[in-house]
């Protein structure tokens, strides 16, 4: 289960640059880029991690019990969609950016 989810960890800020790229957006690029190879090399690894993603949670052995189940999957599903519900229901009221503390937007 820690494995899914350092794997999504890692898919989530690589889909949004990603899609920020590909919208046109301009991004302020750092000491580290890859140039002209960003962008295929973030395809490939939006690809790479979603298969990764999609086959870690099955089964380890053939036939499937409730011993040798996997629950990492259904387990991380759950956690995911309590975390919508609760952005929806209590956080986006509560949140407050921290560039908005400090003023960065005057």
């Amino acid at each position: 289960m820690s494995t899914i989810g350092l794997y999504i960890s890692y898919l989530l800020p690589i889909l949004f640059l990603t899609i920020a790229r590909l919208r046109g957006d301009t991004i302020r690029k750092g000491p580290f880029n890859l140039g002209k190879f960003g962008l295929p090399i973030n395809i490939f690894c939006i690809i790479y991690l979603v298969f990764i993603i999609l086959w870690l949670p099955f089964p380890p052995y053939m036939p499937v019990t409730a011993v040798n189940m996997n629950y990492g999957g259904p387990v991380i599903g759950l956690v995911i969609i309590f975390a919508i519900l609760d952005w929806f229901v209590w956080g986006k009221r509560r949140f407050v950016p921290p560039a908005d503390k400090v003023g960065f937007y005057d």
